[in-house]
């Protein structure tokens, strides 16, 4: 039986708890937060057998490449430790569906210990992000592992990693919770125009920074369909494939629009004498017109994705791309950027939702002192992690390279995760810091992990040694 079969087995039984957490939310009914919590150990239970078959299809894979190179026979010992050498999380699909795993079993722990079945909408909804994203990641072979990765390292320091990042994450959800139950601490004005800035903010990067505001376009991957497959299309640039980008038509005004229209919602809401919880007015309108154009501009992104075939380009360039036409859009051209805008929306959505029902929304939320302490303790368990991931990551560097330190992005990405969860812990310990700033800075958290985790793998923000592909 094939890995994939599992996998697909748990992301239908992660769908189906998740339509139980929610209708448990509408009814009220312990029956289906106990049949959510089963259907969810279930399927995990699932995806962990799918990676064990991933294992062992890897350790065939890692053997028969040895056996061709050494003209051998493993056997005994030998056989063992080149068989195990090969865990299922050492490309970037494997890594997706690790995280997704991750994010489920920290939520399970969690709700054995404070049951807040809105958190499991939050992960569950991540959980199946994280697995669409690998069933999109265009390279998902098994092939054998470089030199740098055959050690024993690599099951201590990515397990860490994983289970540090989903911490983390799982703590930024019940932070941003918390903000919502705190009514007494933030109204959801003010929540709303944070949600605005940090959504004009994901803007800015996404759209590759000035690039956006200099040419008026959001630029995507050119495919070419290949079989099953989309391949990434591309010509040589000193002696390197470089996939070529190209305008996806229209997206770029709206989502100058957007960010114009984010930055504006922002300071209306920040700026609001009205002593209503609730935009009103003005501000209502200052929070829904943002909201719209994003909506806008996802669903034109996902139309253009699926209906620009035939691509034409510039004769001069069309020559120098391989492979030859015909060239399309699809999914793939861009499914990174559209996870995070997918976040951006969830998020304006979720808080769309608290501002249409403030009354409803919190009554579904355990209390604000409850939700603080689920994140202390998320985080506090996210900080000790990603201490051992910097100690394991430095030990293996020195096997692998020998060098313990040397500020490959990947590093530094996960030294500046590790510093913002002691900024978290030490302004709640020696100032006492708790609730607003505290929720704010483990939201901040969970940023800092997507620009440490895939902004270095995908070659986002700097090439290293990390980087398992390019976006």
């Amino acid at each position: 039986m094939h890995s994939t079969t599992f996998y697909n087995a748990c992301a239908m039984g992660y769908f189906l708890a998740l339509f139980m957490l929610i209708a448990n939310l509408a009814g009220r009914k312990e029956l289906w937060r106990k049949s959510a919590t089963i259907t969810i150990a279930l399927s995990f239970l699932a995806q962990t057998v799918g990676m064990i078959f991933r294992w062992q299809e890897a350790g065939l894979v890692e053997v028969a490449a040895t056996e061709r190179a050494t003209g051998l026979t493993l056997t005994g010992w030998t056989y063992f430790v080149v068989y195990t050498q090969h865990p299922p999380w050492s490309n970037l699909y494997e890594i997706m569906v690790f995280m997704s795993w991750g994010v489920v079993l920290v939520y399970m722990v969690s709700e054995v210990k404070w049951r807040i079945p809105v958190a499991g909408i939050f992960a569950l909804l991540l959980s199946l992000m994280s697995l669409g994203l690998a069933s999109l990641t265009t390279d998902t072979d098994i092939k054998p592992l470089v030199p740098a990765l055959q050690s024993w390292w690599i099951h201590v320091h990515v397990i860490s990693a994983s289970v540090a990042y989903s911490a983390g994450t799982v703590g930024a959800v019940t932070s941003l919770l918390y903000l919502v139950a705190a009514k007494d601490k933030l109204s959801l004005r003010g929540l709303g125009a944070g949600t605005l800035a940090v959504s004009a903010f994901l803007i800015f990067i996404l759209g590759r920074g000035l690039e956006l505001f200099t040419t008026g376009q959001y630029r995507i991957k050119l495919l070419r369909e290949m079989g099953d497959e989309m391949i990434p299309v591309g010509r040589m640039v000193q002696d390197k494939f470089a996939a070529y980008y190209l305008a996806s038509p229209y997206v770029g005004p709206l989502l100058i629009a957007t960010f114009i229209a984010c930055i504006v919602g922002a300071v209306v809401l920040w700026k609001s004498k009205t002593e209503s919880d609730v935009p009103h007015g003005q501000s209502f309108w200052a929070w829904a017109a943002p909201f719209g154009l994003m909506s806008t501009t996802i669903g034109l992104m996902i139309y253009n994705n699926l209906s620009s075939t035939n691509i034409q380009v510039a004769d001069d360039v069309a020559s120098q791309l391989m492979p030859p036409g015909p060239w399309r859009f699809a999914m793939e051209s861009n499914q990174w950027d559209m996870s995070l805008f997918g976040i951006v929306w969830g998020a304006q959505a979720f808080v769309s939702l608290c501002m249409l029902a403030p009354a409803t929304t919190r009554r579904l939320l355990p209390s604000d002192e409850k939700l603080d302490r689920v994140s202390y303790y998320t985080i506090m368990i996210a900080f000790a992690l990603v201490a051992v991931v910097l100690v394991t990551g430095a030990l293996w560097a020195h096997y692998a390279w020998g060098r313990y330190w040397a500020w490959d992005p990947k590093e530094t990405g996960a030294l500046v995760i590790w510093i913002n969860y002691a900024i978290y812990l030490h302004m709640r310990m020696a100032y006492g810091w708790v609730g607003v700033p505290s929720a704010v800075v483990g939201i901040l958290g969970f940023f800092i992990i997507i620009a440490g985790f895939l902004g270095v793998n995908l070659g986002w923000f700097a090439e290293g040694l990390h980087s398992y592909g390019s976006a």
